[in-house]
């Protein structure tokens, strides 16, 4: 009885961080309604898992969540005397991110993330095995989706999701198209909303694989997987930071292996920054206009979303207007907004700065530092700045670090959990 009791926590825990995980896809209308609201049950959904997930877990509230959550009232008690305004759902998604994230650290501590490397492992070969039909026969699978997708798409380059795979939506975004010589390639999303966000995840689960492997890469079939769907996706960003992670794996080799490696390093990062779609990423970035698409932008009543870098630039210049507090909920605050323009920014490091100014710059760049350490000292390795520095690079170029998934990597710190580790936690945390 005991064991099957044990086996129903184990599923439990599993669907909640696989609902976690979707959800980071924001790929459909569905998941994305923990920020926009849009769809109650996709909305409640999480939040309903979270609370079974307290009673399941016997979960309390600790000092350090206590302080962030009253930090974060007092916050917007600031940005309410500032703009004479309150935003309640502005509060509400932060809340509900906060309160997701915690219950996953809370009740699974590291195990979260063992269980997030397995759900990704499983999406990956998921993808690979669709991202292959598609290859050979696009439109047959495209209506084969069609009929069965789940929930709206959630932007215009989804196409259509089956929850644990996406179809790009390659008209009007010819970048998802590679063309080699005399055939071209779609680039792979899996469950995620496009293919550059897929890569941050699957980074995201081979350093937790190096990590908790001891960086064993022999007979490690997950790290395989990891890679060749990475490869799928094309993704400046997703090949940027996997080779950050192969300089983190030599790093914690032996000092005669760090030296054997470090040339094929050097040849493999040269080669790869090379790579064609590396190369023409980077040059679009530069061809960008802002005050171009802030013309068109208000001509034609038409949604623009830039490229990464002029992301960061429209978004500081936001914190430069409201460098303390950010604008918070003021959307129409934004420099560009004012003109009468609708700019979508996509950079995370750029939205913090911009909505929480240097309150929320700091309170990120702090509790990231603390969780690095705190990963560092718990799975013995090398090296702490570099999952800081992943987490960095994967927020330059995308917001979801405010999602609960993201968020569990940057709060997993001892200064929001219990402060007092129960003998069934220690018996666990030895098995990993």
């Amino acid at each position: 009885m005991n064991n099957i009791h044990q086996q129903k926590i184990v599923l439990v825990d599993f669907i909640f961080v696989f609902l976690i995980v979707i959800y980071a896809g924001s790929a459909t209308t569905f998941v994305r309604s923990t920020n926009t609201w849009e769809n109650l049950i996709g909305l409640l959904l999480p939040i309903i898992f979270s609370i079974i997930m307290v009673f399941k877990h016997k979960i309390r509230i600790s000092k350090g969540f206590a302080y962030l959550l009253i930090g974060f009232l007092v916050y917007n008690i600031a940005l309410t005397i500032k703009f004479h305004e309150i935003h309640p759902r502005f509060m509400g998604i932060y809340v509900i991110s906060f309160f997701i994230s915690y219950v996953a650290i809370s009740s699974l501590r590291f195990r979260f993330f063992v269980y997030f490397e397995t759900i990704l492992y499983y999406l990956c070969i998921i993808a690979l095995f669709f991202w292959g039909i598609q290859s050979i026969m696009p439109d047959t699978l495209k209506s084969i989706f069609q009929l069965i997708s789940f929930s709206e798409p959630g932007s215009g380059n989804v196409e259509s999701n089956i929850i644990i795979y996406t179809l790009p939506n390659t008209e009007g975004f010819e970048s998802y198209v590679l063309n080699f010589g005399g055939f071209s390639i779609i680039r792979n999303a899996g469950f995620t909303w496009e293919p550059g966000a897929f890569a941050c995840y699957i980074n995201l689960a081979i350093f937790v694989n190096l990590i908790r492997t001891k960086f064993t890469i022999r007979k490690n079939s997950r790290l395989f997987i990891f890679f060749i769907s990475l490869i799928t996706t094309f993704s400046t960003t997703g090949f940027t930071i996997f080779m950050m992670l192969l300089i983190f794996y030599a790093y914690n080799q032996h000092l005669k292996h760090r030296i054997l490696f470090a040339p094929v390093l050097i040849a493999l990062i040269f080669y790869v920054s090379t790579l064609p779609f590396m190369t023409e990423k980077i040059s679009d970035n530069s061809e960008y206009d802002t005050e171009e698409m802030i013309e068109n932008s208000i001509t034609n009543d038409e949604e623009f979303t830039p490229q990464r870098i002029q992301s960061l630039q429209i978004d500081f210049i936001d914190f430069l207007n409201n460098p303390i507090l950010g604008y918070g909920g003021q959307l129409e605050e934004q420099w560009t907004a004012k003109l009468g323009a609708n700019i979508s920014t996509i950079s995370g490091i750029g939205k913090v700065l911009a909505v929480f100014g240097l309150v929320g710059i700091f309170f990120f760049f702090i509790n990231l530092k603390n969780s690095s350490v705190d990963f560092a000292n718990y799975f013995h390795f090398e090296g702490w700045a570099f999952p800081f520095i992943m987490i960095v690079m994967i927020s330059v170029s995308y917001s979801i670090i405010f999602g609960p998934l993201l968020m569990s990597f940057w709060l997993m710190n001892r200064r929001y959990l219990m402060s007092t580790e129960t003998s069934i936690y220690k018996n666990i945390r030895n098995k990993i």
